[in-house]
């Protein structure tokens, strides 16, 4: 001990020597957790930007990944001579300061029928995880410069030695992207091999589309192909031809809280896709939609593909599925393709929707290559028609339709056989039963006329007929 400091002050000392060891490790814990950022200023609109965004991307990756922070103002891109203006790596962040940060494909390049990615994710050999695109503005311009599909934020592996591996672990949220031909989103060359176990062994995992602005585009808005856990969230989706969608065997999907506005459709769960849930979104056509169009709020759906395929699995609640706007007032409805081998949708479960058109429990295109099994439609409200078809027309068992309210004025008809149509409150009409239709069970509904059955072995049981119109109260009871 130095004899000239007493042991007070050598106390003092150590602790003041401490409190500087931790303030140093609190500091270095903070560094690390920002990580390598690379600053890159807006060249403005008179230069391109191609050249500083990839090499801040580059430097990013180099480093093991880290933040390429945009400024605010124009990141002009310039078409390259292959399908990309820049890549965005594994491990990096591509982040702007808002709507101020504007990136976009210069609106006067010249069309080529080739689509396009303007901003890439990986490339067609290497896929890119752990990226993050956040906080910026993005145009396509597609409008302007067509001849091809203008993308916007995706990622697509087309060389044949890539299509065994993955891009894993990709967000894009609180951005604002416009007139891209699809806006967010993977895929894989060779789309038809999905369901073989090696293609199923290398689907891209944990994808996230959320919080985000998007307008026009001319495809699905946001497509998640051969995905294996994923979540599209909480974005407002405007002027879409097609909304979200999820295909070629994706799984362990959410697509919740979203707001789609479409022009052809809005929710796809389309060939092969399972275990999926839909929940608390709102699917209206445009008001500018072709009264001609079908324009089908949810559609399931395979691809034109000869494959056998099938649909699981899922849940849907809670959501308003609306088409007051074309002619056919169509909210829901099942489509095998014409070169598909068969599709069976099975373990559907509507839960808690409001449909305000008809929900077509059908396939008009090939009925008889179509199978519906194991679908539950409970506790729902239906402004419109609930349809079904005869059994010789498309295969359907293990349907209940129960404790739903049917607003339909009129008659709603079942064609079908082998249904239970259970606890449904027909208030403003009744149920037919169809020539034709046998072995349906139909007890404990309620409706404003007596139901009428033309079917063979109907089991009718508990049903009630009751006068919506009738306001006089009941009869009192003699006094005793």
């Amino acid at each position: 001990m130095n004899p000239g400091k007493s042991p007070a002050s050598w106390r003092c000392w150590l602790v003041a020597i401490g409190g500087f060891l931790i303030v140093a490790a609190v500091r270095a814990d903070k560094a690390a957790a920002v990580g390598f950022v690379v600053p890159v200023a807006a060249p403005g609109p008179q230069a391109a930007a191609d050249r500083v965004l990839q090499e801040a991307i580059d430097a990013a990756a180099a480093r093991g990944g880290g933040v390429v922070e945009l400024g605010p103002g124009d990141f002009k891109l310039t078409r390259g001579p292959g399908d990309e203006t820049i890549v965005i790596k594994s491990g990096v962040t591509l982040r702007g300061q808002g709507y101020a940060t504007h990136l976009y494909l210069d609106p006067t390049t010249p069309p080529q029928p080739a689509r396009y990615y303007p901003v890439r994710i990986g490339t067609e050999s290497t896929p890119a995880s752990n990226v993050v695109v956040e906080n910026l503005r993005y145009t396509g311009n597609n409008a302007k410069i067509g001849g091809g599909s203008i993308m916007g934020f995706n990622a697509r592996l087309g060389a044949p030695a890539a299509r065994l591996l993955s891009s894993d672990n990709v967000t894009i949220r609180h951005c604002w992207i416009y007139d891209a031909q699809q806006a967010a989103g993977c895929a894989k060359e060779d789309p038809w091999a999905y369901p073989t176990p090696e293609r199923q062994a290398a689907q891209s995992r944990n994808w996230q589309v959320c919080n985000n602005y998007m307008d026009t585009c001319g495809n699905k808005m946001v497509e998640f192909c051969e995905v294996n856990g994923g979540l599209i969230a909480d974005n407002y989706i405007f002027n879409a031809s097609e909304g979200p969608q999820v295909i070629f065997g994706s799984r362990n999907v959410a697509i919740r809280d979203n707001e789609v506005w479409y022009t052809e459709t809005g929710i796809n769960i389309s060939e092969g896709s399972n275990h999926i849930r839909v929940s608390g979104n709102h699917a209206e056509p445009m008001p500018t939609i072709r009264p001609q169009t079908v324009g089908i709020a949810l559609i399931f759906r395979t691809e034109p593909a000869p494959l056998h395929s099938k649909i699981s699995d899922v849940i849907l609640t809670g959501n308003i599925f609306r088409n007051q706007t074309t002619s056919a007032r169509c909210t829901v409805r099942f489509q095998t393709r014409k070169e598909a081998l068969s599709c069976s949708y099975e373990g559907l479960t509507f839960t808690g929707n409001v449909f305000d058109g008809d929900v077509q429990l059908l396939d008009k295109t090939t009925p008889a290559r179509t199978t519906l099994k194991d679908i539950l439609f409970a506790d729902n409200i239906c402004e419109g028609d609930i349809l079904s078809v005869p059994h010789n027309t498309m295969a359907s068992s293990h349907v209940v339709v129960r404790g739903n309210m049917l607003r339909k004025a009129g008659a709603c008809t079942l064609q079908a056989s082998g249904w239970v149509w259970s606890e449904n409150s027909h208030t403003a009409g009744t149920l037919e039963i169809a020539t034709g239709a046998a072995d349906n069970l139909v007890r404990n509904n309620t409706t404003t006329t007596p139901i009428s059955d033309q079917g063979t072995a109907t089991v009718l049981t508990g049903n009630l007929v009751t006068n919506p119109h009738n306001t006089e109260p009941p009869p009192l009871a003699p006094d005793k």
